[in-house]
């Protein structure tokens, strides 16, 4: 039940596609400065750049892909309460599992990324437009500075879609940190899971939404927390990514499950570029 609602507030997300078709934006150079961007060689860009890739391949996905799995198996008639596992299923109904799981990743991950160009084009054409700079303190204000430059109704279309993805963003966050840590401690966890059965794990939500609603009435500017936390992540998104690949490879955990050679070189390839960008921030 969890795992629909998230997906129809991922609706909200296309406004950004939306955006652009009320813009006007040079497609040439977009398309030119996609395949050779232009680098600057300071801490702001590479803090930025990693800070993009601490929001594509970020720590919480490791934990929040892991229970949300678990819970839609959880919520299938086969097993009850308690998840089957792939090696006692039947064989045609395991490998039918994973292909919809796989099928489920690369989907989402892919329309992910696409709505993130979308995010980036679309403040490029408007707010970034002949070198200038508008400083962005709140959704409200980003909206409010699109009024101008793309009108009543893109502005109107973008704000919807920082209220969706709000709305998206807090069960996902607030669960999936939530999660990591029930789980060190060996207890239940999971939105499919009641709160008697799961007391840690919501006692946990509770507290990191409760926390960010604090620095919200503190006054704390969003957009510049946003952007540390997304640096975070793409920092500490290497040593995740290692141990990701480690355990993915090695047939004595994953059996016939582990990963095979293109997985293996794309996962330690991606490792690499993570582990060098965050280097680049204290080199640079």
């Amino acid at each position: 039940m969890t795992s629909s609602i998230l997906k129809f507030l991922c609706i909200a997300l296309l406004s950004y596609i939306a955006v652009l078709f009320f813009i006007k934006i040079p497609w040439g150079t977009v398309a030119l400065n996609t395949v050779a961007p232009h680098i600057q060689f300071t801490k702001p860009y590479f803090a930025l750049l990693i800070g993009v890739l601490g929001t594509t391949i970020s720590p919480y996905l490791f934990f929040w892909q892991s229970v949300n799995r678990v819970d839609d198996m959880r919520a299938e008639p086969t097993g009850g309460n308690r998840p089957v596992p792939l090696r006692r299923r039947a064989p045609k109904e395991a490998k039918l599992k994973v292909k919809r799981s796989r099928f489920d990743v690369f989907t989402g991950m892919g329309i992910s990324n696409l709505i993130m160009f979308a995010i980036i084009v679309a403040t490029a054409a408007t707010l970034g437009r002949h070198g200038h700079q508008v400083n962005i303190g709140s959704p409200a204000q980003a909206a409010s500075a699109l009024k101008p430059v793309a009108g009543k109704f893109a502005s109107y279309i973008f704000a919807f879609g920082f209220i969706g993805s709000g709305m998206l963003a807090i069960p996902v966050l607030a669960g999936s940190g939530s999660a990591g840590m029930a789980g060190l401690l060996g207890r239940p966890t999971g939105f499919s899971q009641s709160i008697r059965r799961a007391p840690v794990f919501y006692g946990l939500c509770l507290v990191g939404i409760g926390g960010g609603m604090a620095l919200s009435l503190l006054s704390v500017n969003p957009i510049k927390l946003l952007v540390l936390v997304a640096i975070i992540n793409g920092v500490a998104a290497a040593p995740f990514l290692i141990i990701t690949m480690l355990i993915s490879s090695d047939r004595s955990i994953m059996g016939d499950q582990a990963n095979g050679r293109v997985a293996s070189v794309l996962g330690w390839l991606t490792a690499l570029l993570m582990a060098a960008a965050a280097a680049s921030l204290f080199v640079i």
